[in-house]
């Protein structure tokens, strides 16, 4: 009689925006003792990747080293579809979602409308692009705002997600011969041209996946800081796909200040040491021993 634990085991992986080379490779460095098979189906920017295992425990192992290997293109498994992901991705990380114009609504609102938990993160531009008394405010703000695309597009996203307090807003822009999608955040937005062919909407779900989560964004994607002019080399797919993913600086600010503040902290202490022992640090710890407490301020003693 078959041992449960010897039982066939599959698992499907689903991933968007990772290279076939790259998924290749990942495969190709599972350990020898890997017995299953692999299969990868790609469909445009979308990989399936089917693994079939002797046993739960050696399906398990593949899997973990896969999901390593190849996040953050990693969204899912089995059934599970880009938009649930994305929702999932919002809701964990409690971050609010708006579109700053129509065309950014149509390529969300029909994947999202019928997601549980979709209302909790998105506003299906109830609050946002669909509501004529902040459209109006939007175009008294966007007076003065470039009147070329895409940087009126950009300002328009910078000002949705200002004035609603969302953390992300999400725009799309016709151009020539690509589109371009925009998902802005509080110190920039991260900009992707596709082409008119490719899913759109897709694109846009995993960029606001990986915005949502932190996670670097696809190869191709670009990081643009409010209040720079959008270049013209990052207007073109080829020039998208052949540069890194640039993405904002990590905020290591706040760790400097706190390093530097401890530095000035530990240079006073080190200075009074000096002045009180008169330079023989040594007996610091003999002089602090014969300090009494009579030498400490009392109850309604003052200090001067």
């Amino acid at each position: 009689m078959t041992n449960k634990e010897e039982r066939p085991a599959g698992c499907v992986l689903r991933l968007f925006g990772a290279p076939e080379q790259t998924v290749q490779k990942a495969v190709e460095a599972l350990p020898d003792t890997w017995q299953g098979t692999v299969h990868c189906r790609s469909r445009g920017a979308e990989t399936l990747v089917a693994l079939q295992s002797s046993t739960p425990q050696q399906l398990h192992r593949a899997v973990q080293l896969l999901r390593t290997s190849l996040a953050p293109a990693l969204y899912g498994e089995g059934e599970q579809t880009l938009a649930a992901a994305a929702v999932q991705a919002l809701e964990q990380h409690r971050k609010l979602l708006v579109c700053s114009d129509t065309a950014a609504g149509a390529l969300l609102e029909t994947r999202l409308e019928n997601l549980p938990g979709a209302e909790k993160v998105f506003d299906f531009g109830a609050m946002s692009y669909a509501d004529a008394a902040l459209t109006a405010r939007l175009s008294r703000k966007l007076r003065k705002a470039p009147q070329a695309e895409p940087a009126r597009t950009l300002a328009r996203v910078q000002a949705m997600q200002r004035m609603t307090g969302a953390a992300l807003a999400v725009g799309c822009v016709e151009l020539p011969q690509s589109r371009l999608l925009l998902v802005g955040g509080k110190k920039g937005c991260w900009l992707r041209c596709v082409a008119p062919d490719e899913n759109l909407g897709l694109w846009l779900l995993d960029m606001l996946r990986r915005a949502a989560c932190g996670l670097p964004q696809a190869g191709g994607t670009n990081w643009q800081p409010y209040g720079r002019a959008v270049p013209d080399a990052a207007l073109t797919s080829a020039a998208l796909t052949a540069a890194p993913p640039a993405q904002p600086r990590p905020k290591r600010r706040r760790l400097g200040k706190a390093l530097v503040a401890l530095l000035l902290l530990a240079l006073a202490a080190l200075a009074a040491g000096w002045y009180y022992t008169g330079g023989d640090l040594a007996a610091l710890p003999q002089k602090l021993q014969s300090l009494g407490a009579e030498s400490l301020p009392h109850a309604g003693a003052k200090l001067v």
